[in-house]
C-alpha cells in the first residue's frame, strides 16, 4: 500500500457562532451534583439506570433545552424534509432522550459486556495489531471501546473531553476502566496515535467530531470535508498501512447493543478519493438512524 504525505496541516476551519453541548464551566455545586447522581446511578440495575437518564430528559429538555431541540428540529427539517412539524419534534426528543441514555450509562458501561448486552457482527473483520477502528456517535458509542477491550484489542482511543470537569473526571473512569487508553484531541495527538499503530497497537477515533461549531463528517449533502477526524484516520492508515474499520452500535431495547465492524476499506493514499469512499461508507448508516445520532443538534446545513 503506498504511503501517503502526513501532515498535520488541515484547511482553515470556519468559525460560526458555536453550538455548545454544555456550559463552558459548571459551578462547584453543578460538579457536586453530577459526581453524586453519577455515584448513586452505579449502584442501580442496567435497565433503571438507562431508564433514569430517559426519565430526566424528558423532564428537563422542555425546561432546559429548548434552544437544542430546536436546533435538532432544524437539522430534521434539512436531512428529513417529507416529515411534518409533529414528526420532526417527535424524533428530536427522541434523538435528545436516546442521547441523555447514553450519559446516564456511564454509570453502568463496566457491566455491558459481563451481562451479555453487545452483539458483535464482523468481528472477523479485526486483525490483531494495527488497525483504525473508525467509530461514529450512534447508538452508545462507548459500547465500541468496551468491546473491543474485551475482544482482546486493546485501542488507543483519541476522544474529545467534556467541558465540565467533573464530566470528564467520569468519562475518564469509565474508558480507562475498560482498558482503553486515551489520548487527548491536540496537534500533538495524531503523532501519539501513528506512534501507537507503527507499535501494533489498534486505535479508535471517532470520524463525526465537533470542532469550531459544526460536525465535520459525514457531508450528508455538503461538500465533501477536506480535514478533520476522517481525514486524520485515513491519513494514519495509509502512513502505517493499518485496516480501516469502520464501526457503530445501535441501541435495542434492553437496553442491549448491535456493534457492527465493517469490512476493511481499501486506502488508496489519494486523501480527497479515500475521503469520498469513506463517506460514501458513513452517510448511508447515519441517515438511516438520525434518531440515534449524538451529532444531530449540531449538523448545520452549511460548512
Amino acid at each position: 500500500m503506498p504511503k501517503a504525505a502526513f501532515s498535520l496541516a488541515s484547511r482553515p476551519a470556519p468559525r460560526p457562532a458555536p453550538v455548545m453541548a454544555e456550559p463552558r464551566w459548571a459551578s462547584p455545586a453543578e460538579g457536586a451534583k453530577d459526581r453524586a447522581l453519577h455515584e448513586f446511578m452505579r449502584l442501580l440495575p442496567v435497565p433503571l439506570c438507562s431508564a433514569m437518564g430517559a426519565g430526566l430528559a424528558r423532564f428537563a429538555i422542555p425546561l432546559r433545552h429548548r434552544p437544542k431541540l430546536e436546533r435538532t428540529m432544524a437539522a430534521l427539517a434539512v436531512l428529513r424534509p417529507e416529515l411534518d412539524e409533529k414528526e420532526r419534534r417527535r424524533l428530536a426528543l427522541s434523538n435528545l432522550t436516546q442521547a441523555a441514555r447514553c450519559l446516564a450509562e456511564f454509570s453502568a458501561l463496566g457491566r455491558f459486556w459481563k451481562e451479555g448486552r453487545i452483539v458483535v457482527e464482523g468481528a472477523e473483520h479485526l486483525p490483531r495489531g494495527r488497525v483504525v477502528v473508525a467509530g461514529l456517535h450512534l447508538g452508545n458509542w462507548e459500547v465500541i471501546g468496551a468491546a473491543l477491550c474485551a475482544l482482546g484489542h486493546p485501542v488507543n482511543f483519541i476522544y474529545q473531553p467534556p467541558l465540565s470537569p467533573t464530566k470528564h473526571a467520569i468519562a475518564i473512569r469509565a474508558r480507562t476502566a475498560y482498558g482503553a487508553r486515551l489520548i487527548q484531541p491536540s496537534t500533538m495527538a495524531p503523532r501519539e496515535a501513528l506512534r501507537g499503530l507503527e507499535a501494533d497497537q489498534p486505535l479508535l477515533i471517532y470520524l463525526d467530531e465537533y470542532k469550531h461549531g459544526l460536525v465535520n463528517a459525514p457531508a450528508l449533502g455538503r461538500p465533501l470535508p477536506k480535514g478533520g477526524n476522517i481525514a486524520t484516520a485515513l491519513r494514519l492508515a495509509a502512513r502505517t498501512g493499518a485496516p480501516l474499520v469502520a464501526a457503530y452500535a445501535l441501541r435495542e431495547p434492553g437496553p442491549r447493543f448491535r456493534l457492527r465492524f465493517l469490512p476493511p476499506l481499501p486506502v488508496s493514499g489519494d486523501l480527497p478519493a479515500d475521503i469520498a469512499a469513506l463517506e460514501g461508507v458513513i452517510d448511508p448508516v447515519v441517515r438511516a438512524n438520525l434518531e440515534q445520532w449524538l451529532m444531530l443538534y449540531c449538523f448545520r446545513p452549511l460548512r
